[in-house]
């Protein structure tokens, strides 16, 4: 087979990985991988499919949580040059122990939307909508490379809705007035940046910090980064990792925290810290009463909005899509109709149901070692980079997932 002939076998089990419904669909996939490194070790090639695969099948291993499995998972990691990786535990979704964090780091509230506005982010992110195709969305499952990151601006007037307000206004006034429970900071900001993601149970999303204009010319952090789930499914995709790594510390996170997916689900926390999403368990859970099929079960989606607040940030006013840029501009769009139709403080009596989410937080480690003994013999294990205080090792040296 040629390397051209293996990289789409590749894509291919990606896919066969999005609609895997049972543990059986799982080991085909596995299988099909070993089989796509076993050609490749024949052609004598290491290339990005050869690094790709084993990446990919490092996950479904690690998920396991087996000792021979965790074993093969880190032979292939050393090979392709990682020294540490996401801890098992916060892959493996088998927390049974809820463990909150403290405020100052992240909190999470129930209910947090009345039911005409969870319906108008329905409309406007559902897995059909018109958003994904006028933005050329892609997650990178179906051999597509994945879209590139894309948001929006909403200047803030810190006061209650007003029969002017938009529905988008509406939604943005009940998270920060939530959010500035535990980040009182919130209300002095001048901005929001919004953006959205539709993905396969399987996807993740790899840690990282939220910051203006991607990071370029300086890290500048958010006061507050906050995501409403609006997955119908209970169970369906990867959980938000929150960590308490710093964008300007100098110091690998000792703890993370495993938020819950629940609908209508509000997550929040600090802007400086690291955060991402874990891939979702290796099979998802499927309801039993919905009346679902097969198929309808697969196309299911982890949908999420996500807001930041910012004291100022750079607008990104451009043509096309990008980061930060105006909302002001797409407003009249088909797709943006939901979100720009005036409303009346929809529902406000609604807000006495939101409610501080219980059991949602599940304390993991974050970081451990690909190989212990090697790390420990070069110096430079998580124990000893935290005890010692060393400086960070490279980015690219972390294992996250495929």
């Amino acid at each position: 087979m040629t390397t051209s002939a293996l990289a789409q076998r590749l894509t291919d089990l990606r896919a066969l990985r999005n609609d895997a419904l049972t543990d059986d669909d799982l080991l085909k996939v596995e299988g099909g991988l070993r089989e796509v490194l076993a050609d490749l070790s024949k052609l004598g090639v290491q290339s990005t499919t050869w690094t790709n695969a084993g990446i990919f099948l490092a996950t479904l291993l690690l998920q396991k949580g087996e000792e021979s499995a965790t074993k093969e998972a880190s032979d292939l990691l050393s090979k392709r040059g990682f020294a540490y990786r996401l801890s098992v535990k916060s892959i493996m979704h088998n927390h049974t122990t809820p463990s909150d964090p403290p405020d100052r780091y992240s909190a999470s509230w129930d209910g947090i939307l009345p039911d005409p506005l969870l319906a108008r982010l329905d409309a406007t992110f559902g897995p059909s909508s018109e958003f994904w195709d006028r933005h050329d969305y892609s997650d990178g499952s179906g051999g597509k490379d994945p879209s590139p990151y894309f948001s929006y601006i909403v200047p803030i007037s810190n006061g209650a809705s007003t029969s002017q307000s938009t529905a988008l206004h509406d939604i943005i006034r009940r998270i920060q007035r939530q959010a500035s429970d535990v980040f009182p900071d919130v209300n002095e900001c001048k901005y929001c940046e919004w953006w959205a993601h539709c993905r396969p149970h399987s996807s993740g999303h790899q840690l990282h910090f939220d910051s203006d204009d991607e990071g370029r010319g300086g890290v500048r952090n958010p006061v507050c980064s906050t995501v409403v789930n609006l997955s119908v499914d209970v169970g369906m995709g990867g959980e938000t990792l929150v960590t308490t790594q710093t964008s300007s510390g100098r110091s690998l996170a000792t703890k993370g925290w495993l938020c819950a997916n629940r609908r209508n689900r509000l997550l929040a926390f600090r802007g400086d810290l690291l955060h991402g999403v874990v891939p979702g368990p290796r099979v998802a859970s499927r309801s039993t009463d919905d009346g679902k099929s097969g198929r309808e079960a697969r196309e299911r989606r982890r949908i999420t909005f996500m807001v930041a607040f910012w004291k100022d940030i750079c607008i990104q006013d451009k043509e096309g899509h990008g980061s930060a840029r105006p909302f002001s501009r797409v407003a009249g769009e088909g797709w943006a109709r939901p979100l720009s139709e005036i409303v009346r403080g929809e529902d406000d009596a609604q807000e006495d149901n939101v409610s501080k989410a219980k059991d949602s937080f599940f304390q993991v480690p974050v970081w451990e070692d690909v190989d212990v003994e090697q790390n420990k013999m070069n110096g430079v294990s998580v124990k000893e980079i935290r005890k010692y205080k060393l400086a960070l090792p490279p980015y690219d040296e972390f294992f996250q997932y495929f």
